[in-house]
């Protein structure tokens, strides 16, 4: 938050940012070097549901912004989860080779990867701890969203004639969805624009400003709508306000989560069981519904 200063582009674009953390400084993105065990791919998809359900965002137009571990947890998202992100940007981060091998998107999500050619921490070419190189990550989003396979490269102005990096755009062309990287020929581990000690390290190219550059790739893309609808559903969740326990009546069977406000999961199962509140305290909690391809969130209140 202090690096790279998105609220003040929140502040003018009207978008909330999160700012998550995952547990001890780390996001488990199937590493090739363990770093952290936790679901953190269910803690970003309940913490998107949170938002949903308690501040009104869109879930056809939510996106994911990471950085070195964060751009690796971005990845590994967009590959396998079953809630949609509309886009994702990476900045010096890439696939894990786990990523890698099981990615398997069900969106056509746009991407943008940020990475410089001089990058010591996460090597440009690939490496035994971090996994695939940069043109592997690229090539396996360019088949999954059938974009050409030779994308256009583009010079980006370099007015800083002193920072020893350049930046170089390429774009793939013909694809279901938006596909670009930016390659800093020079450039380190580092947010390009920033000047800081402690964001990364190497060479920081100072010819753009990335978040900017970010803001503007994300902004407006849009996921297929995937809510269902009561009427679709047939549905109904009685008592509601609840006490004791839920019935859910709908035209098929349903995936049912229950979720506390705090993005944690308190129960799993189907909609053609009866749904005990009863070791609940008091509150609201966000019943998740699904079909496998559709989802429907409501809010519930405890007695």
């Amino acid at each position: 938050m202090d690096i790279t200063q998105f609220n003040q582009i929140a502040e003018q674009e009207k978008f909330i940012i999160v700012y998550p953390d995952g547990n001890n400084f780390a996001w488990n993105a199937n590493m090739n070097v363990s770093i952290s065990s936790a679901d953190d791919l269910g803690f970003i998809e309940n913490l998107a549901g949170y938002f949903q359900n308690n501040f009104g965002t869109d879930p056809q137009r939510q996106y994911l912004v990471g950085f070195s571990n964060g751009g690796f947890m971005s990845h590994k998202i967009a590959c396998e989860s079953s809630m949609c992100f509309a886009a994702i940007a990476t900045v010096s981060g890439n696939m894990s080779d786990t990523t890698f091998n099981n990615c398997s998107p069900v969106y056509n999500t746009s991407v943008l990867h940020l990475h410089g050619t001089s990058d010591a921490i996460v090597p440009y070419n690939g490496g035994t701890a971090t996994g695939v190189s940069v043109t592997q990550t690229m090539e396996k989003w360019q088949s999954f969203l059938t974009c050409d396979p030779i994308p256009v490269s583009s010079a980006m102005p370099n007015p800083n004639l002193i920072d020893l990096s350049s930046p170089t755009l390429l774009t793939y062309q013909n694809c279901t969805s938006d596909l670009k990287h930016i390659r800093i020929d020079g450039g380190g581990h580092q947010w390009p624009g920033i000047q800081t000690v402690l964001g990364g390290a190497g060479i920081i190219n100072f010819d753009f400003y990335s978040p900017d550059y970010i803001w503007s790739f994300l902004n407006g893309k849009s996921c297929p709508s995937n809510m269902l609808s009561e009427e679709e559903l047939l549905l109904k969740v009685l008592p509601n306000p609840a006490q004791n326990f839920l019935i859910i009546e709908s035209d098929r069977i349903l995936a049912v989560e229950l979720f506390d406000l705090t993005g944690k999961r308190l129960l799993k199962g189907n909609s053609s069981e009866q749904i005990s509140l009863s070791d609940l305290y008091s509150g609201i909690y966000l019943l998740n519904l699904s079909d496998g391809c559709k989802t429907k969130n409501i809010k519930i209140v405890k007695e």
